[in-house]
């Protein structure tokens, strides 16, 4: 019998690097280390480092990296791209209940992941204990890098009942898929965005299948991130939009949207 859940975890790790290849976040990402700690090396801990697309950068420029994620297909793919890069780490674990060590320099919360996470957890709460979490890792006078996106009004993004497919492709199994979205809703009351979809695949022996999805996204307020960090003990000494120089408005009313990155200090 046909191991469904690998084979769908499988080609959606590999269409995923195929499509998510691009690499203006880790230029910024790598450009702020450098301004911000003389160009010095850190003891960095990237959190979700999925395949590796930020954190092998980062070991490449020469920081002592350490990564972790919790699907075993995205991890392995790092580790086969991570060959020879002894100052590389990565380990398999969910972020939300495990321990992500001390003593780091740089904690980068990136990729969106403040807007992704997995968990059972209430989705407002989860978010706010990476941010303390990623405090609880730092060394005192350590940074967080966080980036994500801040909607000012998310009702403009997110409702909408409409079929689309933002994935699609064969993997290096000769699997063949994709995924089929139907909208989602936002929910002002509780923020959370709300949707359905679903994949449907094709092995490479002709068997076919399809996977149902549901999921929903909490989407913070600028007002509630920044609270989360001063109640987890962070200075934000920066902050920038859309990987570029300009500092975020505070408040952001002037465009809907906005991929936010804040450099904030561990008092």
């Amino acid at each position: 019998m046909l191991n469904r859940e690998f084979i769908v975890k499988h080609w959606y790790a590999d269409i995923y690097e195929q499509f998510e290849n691009h690499t203006n976040d880790v230029e910024f990402l790598l450009k702020i280390l450098n301004e911000q700690t003389d160009q010095t090396p850190q003891n960095i801990l990237e959190v979700a480092c999925g395949g590796g697309r930020i954190c092998i950068p980062l070991a490449q420029a020469g920081h002592k990296v350490t990564g972790f994620d919790a699907d075993e297909h995205m991890l392995l793919r790092c580790y086969r791209r991570m060959k020879g890069l002894s100052n590389l780490q990565c380990f398999m674990a969910d972020a939300t209940t495990a321990d992500w060590g001390t003593a780091f320099d740089v904690v980068i919360l990136a990729g969106n992941i403040l807007i992704n996470i997995e968990s059972d957890m209430d989705y407002a709460q989860s978010q706010a204990v990476f941010i303390r979490k990623a405090a609880e890792a730092l060394r005192s006078g350590g940074h967080l890098y966080l980036d994500f996106d801040l909607h000012f009004d998310p009702s403009a993004t997110f409702n909408g009942l409409r079929e689309g497919s933002y994935f699609k492709g064969t993997d290096d199994l000769g699997t063949y898929g994709r995924t089929i979205s139907y909208g989602s809703i936002y929910n002002p009351i509780t923020q959370i965005c709300a949707g359905v979809n679903h994949i449907e695949i094709t092995t490479n022996s002709g068997d076919q299948f399809i996977i149902p999805e549901q999921w929903y996204k909490h989407i913070p307020t600028q007002a509630q991130v920044y609270g989360w960090l001063k109640d987890a003990g962070f200075t934000i000494e920066r902050t920038f939009i859309n990987y570029t120089d300009q500092p975020l408005a505070e408040p952001l009313n002037d465009m809907k949207w906005c991929r936010a990155t804040i450099w904030a200090r561990k008092v």
